[in-house]
């Protein structure tokens, strides 16, 4: 593993949806960017199955650093556990309604 790498999961419904970022391409640059890429793939996850495709705010629309602010403290809310000396970080499943909770909390 060359880069960082983060792993997170959801719970929505009876279905468990996973999200990954820096397992190709020699990984991320930083742990935390690893970790904005897995919050990121798992609020467009939830926002797509409960609202679809239209009607949302497209991310490049968020200027990146109120964007990687809000990511930060929405991180800092789950209990990441870290590997490979710092290399890598993955939370265990949580449900929809916890990582909602914690995307609120990242606002607040």
């Amino acid at each position: 593993m060359g880069g960082f790498v983060a792993r997170g999961s959801i719970m929505i419904g009876n279905e468990e949806r996973v999200a990954e970022a820096g397992f190709t391409a020699g990984g991320c640059h930083s742990l935390q960017n690893a970790k904005r890429h897995v919050l990121r793939r798992l609020c467009n996850i939830l926002r797509t199955y409960h609202e679809g495709r239209e009607g949302f705010i497209w991310w490049p629309n968020l200027p990146k650093k109120l964007r990687n602010q809000w990511l930060d403290r929405v991180s800092e809310t789950l209990q990441w556990i870290e590997l490979s000396e710092g290399k890598g970080a993955h939370f265990h499943s949580i449900s929809s309604k916890e990582f909602v909770l914690a995307s609120q909390q990242g606002v607040a």
